[in-house]
């Protein structure tokens, strides 16, 4: 009669042992791989959010700071041009800020009124330090001589710093022919 011997058993059991083992442990790689795939396009879908965020805000800032300028009382000019002022720095401060009130004195004489609305307006480039964007301006401006407003529209685009408080504040504003 054929005997199994015990090691033939035993190479048997070796051999299934070593190819469950690497089994297991090619399972464990691919799970990892898998994992860490997953946890590179959370984090993609993360850095999108943010950055969609983030022009969202540059975005929503050029547009209040294009209305508060685009946008004249009579009865707030002062304020007004505060506001506009403390919202501005660079190339675009040293534009305005001394001719502040050649401008204000312009306005008072003349008595001119206006309105501003940003119509459309889109990032056209950004990063987490600046911002270029572009945007539509519709503008009503009315003075007493004349009997109706002139309407105007206007394309802009708008240099937004952003500073590592998160404090935006706007550095160019160039007409687009």
């Amino acid at each position: 009669m054929n005997n199994p011997s015990p090691r033939g058993g035993r190479t048997g059991l070796t051999v299934v042992a070593v190819i469950a083992a690497l089994s297991l442990i090619a399972a464990l790689v691919a799970g990892g791989l898998w994992l860490s795939e997953r946890g590179e396009a959370g984090s993609v879908r993360a850095e999108r959010a943010s950055a969609t965020e983030l022009n969202t805000a540059y975005r929503d800032f050029a547009k209040e700071v294009m209305t508060d300028l685009m946008t004249i009382r009579q009865d707030t000019l002062k304020e007004d041009v505060d506001k506009i002022v403390s919202k501005i720095e660079g190339d675009f401060s040293e534009q305005f800020a001394p001719r502040r009130d050649s401008y204000e004195e312009v306005v008072k004489t003349t008595k001119v009124a206006a309105e501003g609305t940003v119509s459309a307006a889109a990032v056209e480039k950004a990063d987490n330090e600046q911002a270029q964007v572009i945007m539509a301006i519709d503008q009503t401006i009315a003075n007493p001589r004349s009997e109706k407003g002139q309407d105007r529209q206007y394309r802009i685009r708008v240099t937004v710093n952003r500073h590592d408080d998160g404090g935006m504040k706007v550095s160019g504003v160039n007409f687009i022919p």
